[in-house]
């Protein structure tokens, strides 16, 4: 039953239908039903119904297509939510069905788009007759879809260049193409870190685009890192090196090391006694092999080794004595002869 009117020439939005919420993004059209009641109008007066878009400033029609019934739209075709109707009676009902938005365009992003359903009657100089117009709001939530990104809890995935808070993340987002990435590397200890694998999907690398057409949930793989530390391996101090968990490590040394200083030129060595960890002969052979199943720190022993500069040192002293003697001999010899020379000229 239709509302009752007065005898003035007028419209009436009567009713529209319409989805409460969509998915912001999605490239299928909205659709929004309108029935338009008129009241004594004249015949080739037209009948305008349209859609505006609340939201702008001034009020614009949204993009969309129109059908009608029982009267065709004259406008049409045309990319606009908007339907002009010549009447060919005095008073009667139209309805009107809208595909708005979508692939015809319009507000996108997440949000409420707050829509302008007006009719008014337009005389045949294209004229709005005053007191015709009639408006009815209707709002329709573009709701954004769910991106489930699962990442170790120290880890911070960036969504389209915002970073959100360490660990697993839930953020929504419109349809098409977001871009992610997460860091390569993450340090948790000193001693332990997080390298990045790869996607779930299997994708390699950490930065990536997506195409989102509706809930997503992607998840990032990453492996445990051990570092290990090998302490006085000679010439090369400290060395350090980061190692999957639960992989073998190889670490060498050399059998011997030459001492500085004199002793060093002499032959003096640093002979390479074992590996130890806290404490613990890990092994005595200059090379060896490690499970990385936590952090470790291996430390080099050695022991000076002097028999080379002791031998050296005993050769230099007997030839220290040798010249000694060859010294006091010819000295004594150079004696013998001036006391005879003496003894031959008295």
């Amino acid at each position: 039953m239709y509302p009752t009117v007065e005898a003035a020439q007028t419209t009436q939005v009567y009713q529209v239908i319409s989805p409460s919420n969509v998915i912001a993004g999605s490239q299928n059209p909205i659709p929004v039903s309108v029935t338009v009641y008129f009241n004594n109008t004249v015949a080739g007066y037209q009948l305008d119904i349209g859609i505006l878009d609340a939201g702008l400033s001034p009020q614009r029609i949204v993009p969309g297509v129109v059908i009608s019934s029982s009267n065709p739209c004259v406008n049409q075709p045309e990319i606009a939510a908007l339907c002009e109707i010549t009447t060919q009676i005095a008073s009667g009902t139209e309805r009107v069905d809208f595909q708005i938005g979508g692939i015809f365009g319009g507000r996108t992003e997440p949000g409420t788009w707050d829509l302008n359903v007006t009719s008014l009657l337009v005389d045949v100089q294209n004229n709005p007759v005053p007191g015709s117009v009639s408006s009815k709001l209707v709002a329709i939530r573009l709701r954004p879809v769910a991106l489930n990104v699962t990442v170790p809890p120290s880890v911070a995935v960036s969504v389209d260049n915002v970073q959100q808070a360490p660990g697993p993340a839930v953020v929504g987002v419109s349809l098409g193409q977001h871009n992610l990435t997460v860091p390569m590397i993450v340090q948790t200890s000193t001693s332990t870190r997080l390298r990045f694998d790869h996607w779930s999907d299997g994708y390699p690398a950490v930065s990536r685009s997506l195409t989102v057409t509706n809930t997503t949930s992607l998840e990032a793989f990453y492996v445990t890192q051990n570092l290990l530390t090998l302490v006085g391996t000679g010439q090369n101090g400290t060395v350090t090196g980061w190692y999957d968990a639960d992989t073998n490590a190889n670490f060498s040394a050399n059998q011997s090391e030459p001492i500085g200083g004199l002793l060093g030129a002499f032959g003096g060595k640093l002979s390479f006694q074992g590996w130890y960890e806290n404490g613990q002969l890990i092994t005595a052979s200059p090379t060896g092999t490690i499970v990385m199943d936590t952090p470790h720190t291996l430390t080099a022993v050695w022991k000076a080794d002097y028999s080379v500069p002791a031998a050296v040192t005993l050769m230099i002293i007997a030839a220290l004595i040798v010249v000694l003697l060859v010294l006091h001999r010819r000295k004594r010899t150079s004696r013998r002869r001036r006391r005879k020379s003496r003894r031959k000229h008295s």
